[in-house]
């Protein structure tokens, strides 16, 4: 017999022997030729023999507990072993075979099988190499025994009388091969088990730094296994497997990381962080190729492909939104009734001007619309408007001053050299050509201050000179050299003599300055205003132009009840009435105003300027994302959160929305079944209409009655609104008389063609970070649990 037989091609006779005997003398086993015991998978590589002494197994106690551990092994290798191979159930103690048969030790690139044959049923044991922490021979006194011991603490032993070194060899170091690839592919489950709970916590960027690692160990893994074909295929199985799963996690991380850079980006380009938004804008296209690659099935190619899309179109509408922006503010400029407001608008023109030009500095390919020589020179051509309102407010405020008595040319000019200063500086920068202009009204100026020697008198009835109208000063001044000196005044301030001497000094003063002015009470010191401050002349759309440098703070409060001094009063009370009536319209305007403003701070939209003038809807970008600069998800401190506003049912939601209104102050009233009634109209709303008219009436508090129509919108119903329902909504608050305003409350984000849509038609969407936050500083309660959240 031969005791160790090398398999070179697979087809040695002695993986085809059975039976009792024959010429050799004694069989190798009963049942089966040791050929059909190997898989397709695994290569044998030797065979050795014994006729008596078949093969011994020691187990631990450990191991005696779980003997189905081998066999678990052995499936995962992907070999049929156990039951299905007619294994036998040993314990410890020798396995021999019979009188007719003999025993033999298979090792293929996979495992070793250890056979008995027996006339009742062969015995087999498989032990796989993945399991096996040592090999070696032990000397007999007759012969050697290959010994091999497992993970678990098993121990076998198989004597021959061979030369057992090339199996022992073999043995060691197919064991070291898959005990290698093994560890690599624990080490690879183990880390994608950790990404997948990572994902599931929303931690993408974490998930998708570990994909390489996963993915660079099952490299490992299979690298390892290269050596044996049968551990090769057995690790290439298992790996794949793992690739799916991962495949799956990191398509889906993608998409997500994708749709998180793509809401920053709306942050940002809300801040009008252009540059910023563009770099998440880039960091989510990215996101959305990147999930493309993956070879997964969620989210589909077709969902990716259509959020590329839109991602595309929001792409577009940012590069046109910076020079969109300051090309508003020019027309807004061009459009103001005063020089304050012009001024204003024509300063945020230049900065917004500015902002576009700085836009992508030294980038090669830029992103935003705009040819750069083109911005310069409108520019310019800002700069130099904003120089000229400068300076036309320093020339209005000169002219004032050559008229009036010295304590007001001093306040005047004081003004007009703020001014100037102003303009000189925007000049300076950028468009040095203009400081000639600056420069002759710099001299004028030198010219008009009074002399300082030249100490005005201060009446005790403490009186101010005001305009008398849009007619200012007239050619009737010619009395002014005929100035008399004023009359004494009794303790209630009237003035005395037989003449009415009251009458007399205001008749002095009118013919020192024109009759374009006239005293009015002041309270305090006689100080001279124009008709600039007072905003009565040249203004005939009624708007005023209130200076707010120097000592003109006090000209919005002149006592409009002031009775004229002059003897005939005829016109110059008419004038007073008519100053009164301005500054109570202009007191009116200013409320509506406050309330307007108040509306949409309330709301989550409003904004109160730093520099007092009232900004216009930017319908440039997405400007009505409502949430503070921080984490759009945070939650409020009081238990409000986006989740909790979510979970609101359609009343519930709505309810919601009243209460808040009702804690900032507002009275809130639901109207019924959602239609908008107008006592102008037929009173017909058909059902578009009214499915998407305001379901509440809102009024800020005060004086001035400003109603918003309000519909809410909760969570569940935010993703299907459309443009159509934003257009309806504006066409039904429009038919309303008693609705100044529309606003849409979303307990989600809305699709972006209904916040493009809102922009356009000026219905103003508050979405969920805003209300939260609004509600966090409220007295509002959030639900307690899901069922408090769904009221309906």
């Amino acid at each position: 017999m031969e005791h160790v037989i090398e398999v070179e091609n697979g087809d040695a006779q002695v993986l085809t022997e059975t039976g009792s005997g024959g010429l050799i003398g004694r069989g190798l086993l009963h049942d089966r030729p040791l050929a059909e015991y190997v898989e397709p998978s695994e290569t044998p590589r030797f065979v050795v023999r014994n006729k008596k002494r078949g093969f011994t197994v020691e187990r631990t106690e450990e191991e005696a507990n779980d003997a189905g551990d081998a066999e678990r092994r052995v499936a995962n290798a992907g070999t049929e072993q156990g039951v299905a191979n007619g294994d036998d159930a040993v314990d410890t103690g020798q396995v021999a075979p019979d009188g007719d048969h003999s025993a033999a030790a298979l090792v293929t690139d996979t495992r070793v099988l250890f056979a008995a044959g027996r006339a009742g049923g062969d015995r087999t044991r498989s032990v796989p190499l993945a399991d096996v922490v040592d090999a070696r021979t032990e000397a007999g006194l007759l012969n050697e025994a290959l010994v091999v011991d497992l993970v678990s603490g098993a121990q076998y032993r198989f004597p021959s009388r061979g030369d057992l070194t090339e199996v022992r060899e073999f043995v060691d170091a197919a064991a070291g091969i898959w005990s290698r690839a093994e560890r690599h592919l624990e080490s690879a489950a183990e880390t994608l088990d950790r990404i997948e709970r990572a994902f599931e916590a929303g931690d993408v960027d974490v998930v998708l730094a570990a994909v390489g690692d996963v993915r660079e160990t099952l490299d490992d893994a299979r690298e390892a296994a290269a050596p044996l074909d049968g551990a090769a295929a057995s690790i290439a199985d298992r790996a794949e497997d793992c690739r799916a799963r991962l495949a799956a996690v990191e398509r889906r991380a993608y998409a997500e990381q994708a749709e998180q850079a793509r809401e920053r980006g709306h942050t940002r380009w809300d801040d009008h962080a252009y540059e910023a938004a563009a770099d998440h804008f880039e960091r989510a296209a990215d996101s959305y190729a990147a999930a493309l690659s993956v070879d997964a099935d969620r989210p589909g190619d077709e969902l990716i492909e259509r959020r590329r899309a839109n991602l595309a179109t929001e792409r577009e509408r940012l590069a046109a939104a910076p020079l969109e922006r300051a090309e508003q503010a020019v027309e807004v400029a061009r459009g103001a009734d005063d020089l304050e407001t012009a001024e204003a608008w024509w300063e945020r023109a230049l900065e917004r001007y500015e902002q576009v030009r700085s836009l992508d500095w030294g980038r090669d390919e830029p992103r935003f619309e705009g040819d750069r020589e083109a911005v310069r020179e409108r520019l310019a051509t800002v700069a130099r408007q904003l120089v000229e309102v400068r300076c036309e407010r320093a020339r209005g405020a000169l002219d004032a001053a050559e008229e009036a008595p010295p304590g007001a040319a001093a306040a005047a000019c004081e003004r007009a050299e703020t001014a100037l200063d102003a303009a000189r500086s925007v000049a300076r920068e950028r468009v040095p050509d203009a400081l000639d202009a600056v420069e002759a009204l710099d001299e004028r100026l030198a010219d008009c201050r009074p002399d300082p020697d030249d100490d005005h008198e201060v009446s005790d009835a403490g009186t101010v000179v005001v305009s008398p109208g849009e007619d200012g000063r007239d050619a009737d001044a010619d009395g002014a050299d005929g100035a008399g000196p004023a009359a004494d005044a009794d303790e209630d301030g009237t003035a005395s003599g037989g003449t009415d001497a009251a009458t007399a000094e205001a008749d002095d003063a009118s013919a020192a300055m024109g009759d374009g002015w006239m005293l009015a009470d002041d309270g305090g010191d006689d100080e001279w205003l124009s008709a600039e401050r007072t905003g009565t002349a040249g203004d005939a759309a009624g708007t005023t132009d209130t200076d707010t440098t120097g000592g003109d703070a006090d000209a919005a409060d002149t006592d409009a009840t002031s009775q004229p001094l002059d003897a005939d009063a005829g016109a110059d009370t008419t004038d007073a009435e008519r100053v009164a009536d301005a500054v109570a319209d202009t007191a009116d305007a200013e409320v509506v105003a406050d309330a307007a403003e108040s509306a949409d701070t309330v709301l989550g939209n409003g904004a109160e300027k730093a520099d007092g003038a009232a900004e216009p809807r930017d319908t440039s970008g997405c400007t009505t994302r409502g949430g503070s600069d921080g984490d759009p998800g945070s939650g409020a401190s009081n238990g409000w959160t986006p989740a909790a506003l979510a979970a609101l049912g359609a009343e519930a939601f709505g309810e919601t929305v009243a209460d808040c209104l009702r804690a900032a102050g507002w009275s809130a009233d639901a109207i019924d079944d959602g239609a908008v009634d107008n006592a102008a109209d037929d009173g017909a709303v058909d059902g578009d209409d009214a499915a998407a008219g305001p379901d509440l009436r809102a009024t800020p508090p005060g004086p001035v009655g400003v109603c918003v129509g309000v519909l809410t919108v909760p969570a569940d119903d935010a993703s299907t609104l459309d443009g159509d329902a934003v257009d309806r909504l504006a066409a039904a608050v429009e038919r309303d008389e008693r609705l100044d305003a529309a606003v849409l409350v979303a307990g989600a984000a809305p699709p972006p063609a209904v916040r493009e849509r809102a922009a356009e038609t000026g219905v103003d969407v508050v979405e969920p970070d805003a209300l939260v936050e609004e509600l966090g500083g409220s007295e509002v309660p959030a639900p307690d649990d899901e069922a408090d959240a769904d009221r309906e």
